[in-house]
């Protein structure tokens, strides 16, 4: 028999590659690259970081929560119980909450506004941080790296979003405009920890755009917990 014909050469089969889709940098342009562009890629990473997670200091993503009330539909504490029973004082404590929460934002100092009953609901006794009522355990929940002068001004924050779910505990809502009051009182703080800084700028700009995005994502209501669909 005569042998079969030798087959031609296979075609090429393209290599594949483990660098993403689209990333067509070569080593070269990657040892070009000067601090300039080196500081905008950082700061872009630190953008999508940043705002996918956009629970960002407003607490640990868990089990849901009620939906808070819609911005301007703020509903009228119900006056007609009688005073004196267990729905009262929960009542008395939540807008005792939501007060020290409207000073915190107007940037009251101290702690005083945090009264007795607050402060039991809360299971935690407010420090003063930088002339502001701060929770002492808060930190700045961020799946990037900010900066250390950042810290101060997220307790602050913390202390605030504690109040509001204070307030929502006890079914009393949050008024229009509080929870954003917070959000730009923590801008505030982070700027001016930064004493002029340009990357510190940067980021304190991303932190208040990733708290103002889920203020409005949940409609200007209590911080509440959630389960996110992914």
């Amino acid at each position: 028999m005569t042998p079969p014909p030798k087959h031609p050469n296979p075609p090429s089969v393209p290599r594949t590659s483990n660098r993403p889709a689209g990333d067509h940098r070569s080593g070269t342009a990657s040892r070009s690259r000067g601090p300039g562009s080196r500081a905008v890629v950082g700061v872009g990473a630190a953008v999508a970081g940043v705002v996918v997670v956009i629970g960002l200091f407003a607490g640990t993503v868990a089990e849901a929560a009620p939906a808070p009330a819609a911005a301007g539909h703020a509903a009228h504490t119900d006056l007609t119980r009688p005073h004196g029973t267990d729905a009262d004082a929960d009542s008395d404590t939540a807008i005792a909450a939501l007060a020290a929460a409207r000073k915190i934002a107007d940037g009251t100092p101290g702690a005083d506004m945090v009264v007795p009953a607050v402060v039991v609901d809360l299971g935690y006794e407010p420090v003063v941080e930088q002339a502001s009522a701060a929770k002492r355990t808060g930190d700045c929940s961020s799946p990037v790296p900010l900066p250390r002068s950042f810290e101060p001004a997220c307790r602050v924050h913390d202390l605030g979003y504690d109040l509001l779910r204070v307030a929502h505990r006890h079914q009393v809502p949050i008024p229009p405009g509080l929870r954003s009051d917070l959000d730009a009182l923590l801008a505030r703080q982070l700027h001016d920890s930064c004493e002029g800084r340009t990357a510190c700028t940067v980021m304190a700009d991303i932190a208040h755009a990733a708290v103002q995005l889920n203020t409005v994502r949940q409609r200007h209501g209590a911080p509440v917990e959630e389960t996110l669909p992914w």
